[in-house]
């Protein structure tokens, strides 16, 4: 039910145009600074233009986010606050082309010892000579599986335009940056294709674009109705749930996302929890395609292993 929630939202990522405790939405003090300017507004071709091109980037940074590597603190609570609770771990996220490894760095602040972060790089060569292995049945399957995931995608992202009315805002300045403001409100004549272009009837959002480079900077999106799965018999995602997504360029033209924030109420069949989830990302680095990854890996064990790091 949560990676139902967290694709849902990670779909939102295209609105704006498009894996400690999370704050609430309705806590987030937006900077005094920040003053809206409605002066000058885009023609309805350029407001149109903006947004074809912000969808078309976010594709690409989908499909760039398959070559980078990074770190990840993620936090998850329930309605415990207290910072022990729940889970708060830090991992080194590698692409493999089939998925991707995972490196445990910390947890709850506690740092990995040496030798389990040397098995996990171990485990992590072994996952990529597996990747970058054409003639594997099973990476076969699994880059299919990663393909038909991208696409799926890449449709949602082309369904976001048609799903939603985009209102121009103004202007103002986000993290040095002009970036002109949208209030996506779900359009009444958008008929869904599939299950998954259903929940872009469920949401509003507000989006922050950058108007020179047409990339996503922030969107704060907020369930307007129950997601019900199955009828409800399976489950349910409450309204009011809300989503909050940052992104930054790591690199000319990429944009890539540093911050996941999800509040949430979910109900699996008779199961009901509060779900408050946040996402750091950072260090991000191009590591290439799985034999590029593996060769980066490798010379890492090996520079780990020589007698002057050990010293």
């Amino acid at each position: 039910m949560r990676q139902c929630f967290i694709f849902f939202a990670t779909i939102l990522t295209a609105l704006a145009v498009v894996p400690g405790r999370a704050q609430l939405f309705s806590e987030i003090r937006l900077p005094s600074e920040r003053q809206l300017r409605t002066e000058n507004p885009p023609t309805e071709a350029e407001r149109k233009s903006l947004i074809e091109r912000t969808l078309a980037n976010q594709i690409k940074n989908d499909e760039a986010l398959q070559v980078y590597e990074r770190v990840e603190r993620r936090i998850i609570h329930d309605h415990d606050m207290n910072a022990a609770a729940g889970e708060d771990r830090t991992v080194r996220i590698i692409p493999t082309g089939t998925g991707s490894a995972r490196i445990l760095l910390a947890e709850h602040g506690r740092p990995t010892d040496a030798a389990t972060i040397h098995a996990q790089m171990v485990a992590t060569e072994h996952l990529l000579e597996a990747a970058a292995d054409a003639s594997n049945a099973q990476t076969k399957r699994d880059r299919e599986k990663i393909e038909r995931r991208a696409k799926d995608r890449k449709d949602l992202v082309g369904s976001v335009q048609d799903a939603f009315v985009f209102t121009w805002m103004g202007r103002e300045m986000l993290s040095g940056r002009e970036v002109i403001k949208f209030r996506l409100d779900p359009n009444p004549n958008y008929k869904p294709t599939s299950l998954k272009t259903e929940f872009l009837k469920h949401a509003t959002a507000t989006g922050w674009v950058d108007e020179k480079s047409a990339q996503l900077v922030r969107l704060e999106a907020v369930l307007t109705s129950d997601i019900s799965f199955v009828g409800g018999i399976a489950g349910k995602v409450y309204r009011d749930g809300r989503a909050e997504i940052e992104q930054s360029e790591v690199e000319p033209g990429v944009w890539l996302p540093t911050l996941y924030k999800y509040d949430y109420t979910v109900r699996k069949f008779m199961f009901t929890s509060e779900v408050h989830e946040r996402v750091e990302a950072s260090h991000y680095q191009r590591i290439g395609n799985a034999a590029q990854a593996l060769t980066a890996i490798r010379r890492e064990i090996s520079a780990a292993n020589s007698p002057r790091a050990q010293q």
